[in-house]
């Protein structure tokens, strides 16, 4: 099963704004593009270990995962399971779960 990583239209400009104003490091982005080459190469259960940290989000976050590729920093997704693609909704270099 191949899976395709898509990014929501705010996310580029996001991640961009965050390595701009150095709250995103280049060492944070190489951890985001490994999670994401690992899902398109091996596989969605591949990073949905203890490793990335990830697990469901609650509250309003419900339907969202969670995946850390920092200390702080936090990728935040959805699986839109009939076209196999994961939607990365926001990436926050600061734990920032606040929508």
């Amino acid at each position: 099963m191949a899976w395709k990583v898509n990014y929501e239209s705010q996310v580029k400009a996001e991640i961009k704004a965050q390595l701009d104003a150095g709250t995103l490091s280049k060492d944070d982005l190489q951890a985001l593009m490994r999670w994401v080459d690992t899902i398109e190469s091996k596989g969605l259960d591949h990073v949905q270990t203890a490793y990335w940290n990830d697990h469901p989000l609650e509250a309003e976050w419900t339907g969202l995962r969670s995946a850390s590729f920092s200390v702080r920093g936090r990728i935040i997704y959805r699986v839109e399971d009939q076209r196999l693609i994961i939607m990365v909704v926001r990436v926050t270099a600061t734990h920032n779960y606040r929508k």
